[in-house]
């Protein structure tokens, strides 16, 4: 069991006809996706980052967990890359994310809750931007979660995989 097998199924659940249940991945587009994450990377390096890709996490229950990266620099963030052809219309000039990010928080915040700590950091390749233009546009956040919002997100979770007989 994965956690995306967590948050996804929770997704499908609460937004049926954007998150479609059982559809098959496109292929190209994951290739896109680990290709941004990849060349990102090594842009984050060359700027004198240091972003670790850590591997596979287990948690107590036995679900695994692989987030994008961690950095370590007197505290741990958890780093996690998007690549998305939404509109970044609704992400500009605001104080929170949109309830479009949603599911990148849920995944957030239960990789941090896992690691123990309150902070991640979220990078989104919006491919075409705001449309018009069309032009590829990276937004950064650095995100810090209170202690309870990571353990309710991780409540929500458990509850929502032993609903669906997940865990």
């Amino acid at each position: 069991l994965h956690m995306s097998d967590l948050y996804g199924s929770l997704y499908e659940a609460l937004e049926p006809d954007r998150f479609k249940p059982d559809s098959e991945p496109n292929p190209l587009m994951l290739f896109l996706g680990t290709a941004f994450e990849q060349h990102l990377e090594r842009v984050i390096a060359r700027c004198g980052h240091v972003v670790t890709r850590p591997g596979e996490f287990t948690t107590p229950e036995g679900i695994a967990f692989s987030p994008d990266g961690i950095v370590e620099n007197g505290l741990v963030r958890v780093i996690e890359y998007k690549l998305t052809w939404q509109s970044a219309k609704d992400y500009l000039n605001t104080t929170q994310l949109p309830p479009k990010a949603d599911k990148w928080l849920t995944q957030l915040k239960a990789y941090c809750f896992h690691l123990e700590t309150q902070y991640g950091r979220l990078y989104v390749c919006f491919v075409n931007g705001v449309y018009r233009p069309m032009l590829p546009m990276l937004l950064v956040w650095d995100i810090e979660f209170s202690i309870r919002e990571l353990a309710d997100n991780w409540t929500m979770l458990q509850n929502h995989a032993k609903h669906q007989k997940l865990l």
